[in-house]
C-alpha cells in the first residue's frame, strides 16, 4: 500500500519509485531543470481588497505535486476541527459549526503560505508522526517549495499547511476545551465561537479602541512560528451580522445577500446588454482571477474566448448558490434557468424550476383593484378556495384575479363572494364558482421549526408581465404581531406579497404571507418579514362554521 510505502521513504528513489518516475528523471528535474525555475507568478485580487500573489507551477512540475498531494492526503490524519482541503468538508460544514452563538471571534493567520518554509516541510516530515529518512523528506521539499516556501497555487501546498498545522490544530482544539468554546480552521481562517455571551480573555481582550489576542492564545500561535493579521480581528456578537468563512451564520449558514444581488444584477446587464460587453465591464471592475483573460479583454479576437470565461464565472457564482442552499433552491433554481436561456443551452438541469412555475406558481395570483390602485397577492387552496390576507381586500371593492400568464380567473369583493375573514389574524377566503384552478395542497403548519426552509411566493410591486416573486429562505422565529401568531423568515417581504403563499420544502401551503417593508429601497429591519400559519386560519374558519351550526340548529 503506498501508505505504508510512504512512511518506508529514505532515499531520493524512493520517493521516484512512489511518484513513480525513474530516479535520474528525478535527479535531473531536481538539479538540472530545477523547481524554482518553473513558475509563472501573477497577483489576483482579493475580496477584502488588495492582492494575492500566485505561484503556478508547469504543467510537468504540477504534474509530479499532483501525485504528491494524493499520497500525502493518504497519510495526513484529518482533524476534527481541519475544514479547508479536504474534498469530504466544506465552507458550510465549517459555518454550521458556529451557528446561534452568542459571540464568535475570528481571526486570518499573517502571510500563512509563506510562514511555511523549505525547513518546516521538511522537519516536519522527519519528525512524528511520519518519521521518513532525511534525503526523502529534503526532495520533497525541493519538490514542494518554491524560493524556498510553500507556493500559493502549487497543488501540494493545502495538504503540507494542514500537516504543519496539525500540532496548532490540537493545541486550539485543547483551549477551546478549556473554555467552553467551539475551534474550527479553514485555511488560514480561525474561528472561536461561545453560547456565552463574553470571552475568556486568555483567549481575546477588548478595550475602547482596539481587540488584542489574549496571552493564552497568542503563546499556542508563537509555539507554531504564527500571528494573527491585526487588521483580520473581528470579534461579534449575534446583535450583528455574523460571518464564518463568507457565510452569514447568526441562525443558519447562508449566503449573504450582496452576493445574490451581485449575480441578479450580471445576469441583467447581460441580457440587457450583451455577455461581452458584461464581461468587459466585470474585469474592469477587478474582479477577474484569470490572467490570460486580463491580458486580452481588449482584443477583438478573444471575443468568443471570453464569452466563454465568463460562463464557467457565472456557472460557478451559480452554483455556488446550489452547494449552499441545495438543489432545490428557488434561487438557485432560478437564476440556473436565466442562465441557461442565456446561452441557449441546458448548462443547468432546470426541471424543477419549470415544474414549479406550471404546477405551483400558477395557482399563486394578483389581486387588483384598479379604481382604488391596492395591489395584492393570493392563492389557491385545495378543497378550499382563493386564500389571501384580511388587509389586501379590506377596502370594499371589486378585485381583478389574474395569473402571472395574464390570465383573468374571475373578480371578487367582499359582497358577493367571501366565504369568512378576520382582521386580527389577517386572513380572507373567496369562493370563485368558475374557477379552473387545481390548487395547491395543504401542508401542517403546526409543527413548524426554527430553521426549515420555506418558500415565499407573491408578487410585490405587481407590474403587468411580472413573474411572481419566489424566495426560498429560513424562518428565523415565532412571535406575535397585533396579537396574533407570526413566524419571521429570512426573506425580505414586500408589500404586493401580502396574502401570498408560504411554502413547505415538498411545496404545499404552511402559510399566509403578511408583508414586512413597504419598497425594496426601505430599510430591512422595517417591520417583520413573516407569514401566518394557514392552519390558524382555517381553525377560526372551522370554529365558524360550528358556531353557525349551533345557531342555525338552536
Amino acid at each position: 500500500m503506498l501508505r505504508d510505502e510512504f512512511y518506508r521513504l529514505s532515499t531520493r528513489e524512493d520517493v521516484a519509485k512512489i511518484l513513480e518516475i525513474e530516479e535520474k528523471s528525478l535527479r535531473y528535474f531536481l538539479y538540472a531543470k530545477k523547481p524554482d525555475n518553473m513558475y509563472t507568478t501573477f497577483k489576483i485580487a482579493k475580496k477584502s481588497g488588495g492582492t494575492r500573489e500566485i505561484s503556478a507551477p508547469a504543467k510537468e512540475l504540477k504534474a509530479i505535486q499532483r501525485k504528491l498531494a494524493y499520497i500525502l492526503n493518504l497519510v495526513y490524519r484529518v482533524k476534527p476541527s481541519v475544514y479547508g482541503f479536504f474534498h469530504e468538508r466544506n465552507i458550510k460544514d465549517n459555518a454550521s459549526k458556529h451557528t446561534r452563538r452568542k459571540v464568535i471571534l475570528n481571526i486570518d493567520l499573517k502571510d500563512f503560505f509563506s510562514q511555511i518554509h523549505f525547513g518546516r516541510v521538511r522537519g516536519m516530515l522527519m519528525n512524528k508522526p511520519y518519521g521518513i529518512g532525511q534525503e526523502a523528506a529534503t526532495v520533497i521539499a525541493q519538490l514542494a517549495c518554491y524560493k524556498g516556501i510553500l507556493p500559493q497555487g502549487a497543488p501540494s501546498s493545502p495538504v503540507l499547511t494542514n500537516m504543519i498545522c496539525s500540532p496548532l490544530d490540537t493545541q486550539l482544539t485543547n483551549l477551546a476545551k478549556k473554555h467552553g468554546l467551539v475551534y474550527t480552521r479553514y485555511a488560514d481562517d480561525i474561528t472561536f465561537s461561545t453560547f456565552n455571551p463574553v470571552f475568556p480573555k486568555d483567549i481575546i481582550e477588548r478595550d475602547l479602541s482596539s481587540i488584542i489576542i489574549g496571552q493564552e492564545l497568542d503563546a499556542i500561535l508563537k509555539k507554531n512560528s504564527f500571528s494573527v493579521n491585526p487588521k483580520k480581528i473581528f470579534l461579534n456578537n449575534n446583535k450583528v451580522r455574523q460571518e464564518v468563512t463568507g457565510l452569514v451564520v447568526n441562525k443558519f449558514p447562508n449566503i449573504k445577500r450582496e452576493y445574490i444581488k451581485s449575480i441578479r444584477a450580471i445576469l441583467h446587464n447581460c441580457f440587457k446588454n450583451g455577455v461581452y460587453e458584461t464581461a468587459i465591464d466585470y474585469v474592469a471592475r477587478g474582479f477577474c482571477k484569470n490572467k490570460d483573460i486580463e491580458e486580452n479583454i481588449d482584443n477583438i479576437e478573444y471575443r468568443d474566448i471570453i464569452i466563454l470565461w465568463f460562463k464557467s464565472v457565472l456557472k460557478g457564482k451559480i452554483n455556488y448558490i446550489k452547494e449552499i442552499r441545495g438543489s432545490d433552491d428557488y434561487t438557485f433554481l432560478q437564476y440556473a434557468d436565466q442562465l441557461n436561456r442565456l446561452f441557449g443551452e441546458e448548462i443547468f438541469n432546470v426541471e424543477k424550476h419549470n415544474e414549479f412555475f406550471n404546477k405551483i406558481a400558477y395557482n399563486v395570483v394578483i389581486l387588483e383593484n384598479r379604481n382604488k390602485l391596492v395591489q395584492g397577492s393570493g392563492f389557491f387552496l385545495k378543497d378550499v378556495g382563493l386564500v389571501t390576507g384580511y388587509h389586501v381586500t379590506e377596502d370594499r371593492g371589486f378585485f381583478m384575479v389574474t395569473t402571472y400568464k395574464g390570465e383573468n380567473i374571475g373578480i371578487v369583493s367582499k359582497e358577493m363572494n367571501e366565504i369568512i375573514s378576520d382582521k386580527n389574524i389577517d386572513y380572507a377566503i373567496y369562493n370563485l364558482n368558475n374557477s379552473s384552478m387545481e390548487g395547491l395542497e395543504l401542508g401542517d403548519s403546526n409543527e413548524i421549526e426554527i430553521g426549515d426552509k420555506v418558500t415565499v411566493v407573491g408578487y410585490p410591486d405587481y407590474i403587468e408581465g411580472d413573474t411572481p416573486y419566489v424566495h426560498t429562505c429560513e424562518v428565523t422565529s415565532k412571535t406575535k404581531y397585533l396579537g396574533e401568531c407570526l413566524y419571521t423568515v429570512s426573506a425580505r417581504i414586500i408589500h404586493g406579497a401580502s396574502g401570498g403563499a408560504v411554502l413547505n420544502k415538498d411545496n404545499k401551503v404552511i402559510g399566509i404571507i403578511k408583508a414586512g417593508v413597504v419598497s425594496y429601497e426601505e430599510k430591512e429591519d422595517v417591520g417583520k418579514h413573516g407569514f401566518v400559519p394557514i392552519h390558524i386560519a382555517l381553525k377560526h374558519w372551522m370554529s365558524q362554521q360550528e358556531n353557525q351550526k349551533i345557531n342555525t340548529e338552536g
